[in-house]
């Protein structure tokens, strides 16, 4: 079947094509909520501090606020950068232009089996981005192309 031929082509492409950006948006609002969220839990740690001192809320302190802050950071850093520098170029290009055999081929050899790029950022997204959802921008048209596209997938 020719790319006219496929009734999910619309969609996937147009999904496809902005994945880059929402990805890059998500890690951008992901840092700015974390640190946003941050200055609360600094002062509310800070004004404690004083109530462990005299062990009035146990012996052993919280650990400060800034530690939960180093996964979330990371995470949106992670995202930005592969957004800009896989994703884009790797993933989003071609499926806004609907080269459908470029993301066929885009593919990690695993012994005998061709294992697709594309699902697998999607997966590396899901365990960084943010509250872990934004991998679905990749994993959906992946996984249309892989199971539904418009030619069999060759493993």
């Amino acid at each position: 079947m020719g790319e006219t031929e496929w009734k999910h082509a619309g969609w996937v492409s147009g999904l496809g094509k902005w994945a880059w950006i929402i990805l890059l948006i998500l890690g951008v609002l992901r840092i700015i909520v974390e640190l946003v969220g941050l200055i609360p839990a600094i002062a509310a740690w800070e004004s404690a501090r004083a109530l462990w001192d005299v062990g009035l809320l146990g012996p052993f302190p919280v650990p400060h606020p800034i530690l939960g802050l180093i996964w979330p950071l990371i995470g949106g850093i992670i995202s930005i950068f592969l957004a800009l520098i896989i994703i884009r170029p790797k993933f989003s290009n071609p499926c806004g232009e609907k080269d459908w055999e470029t993301l066929y081929g885009w593919t990690l050899k695993l012994g005998g089996k061709n294992v697709p790029w594309m699902f697998i950022w999607g997966i590396i997204f899901m365990i960084f981005g943010w509250f872990y959802i934004t991998g679905v921008f990749v994993l959906i048209p992946a996984i249309m192309l892989i199971w539904f596209g418009p030619r069999k997938y060759e493993w």
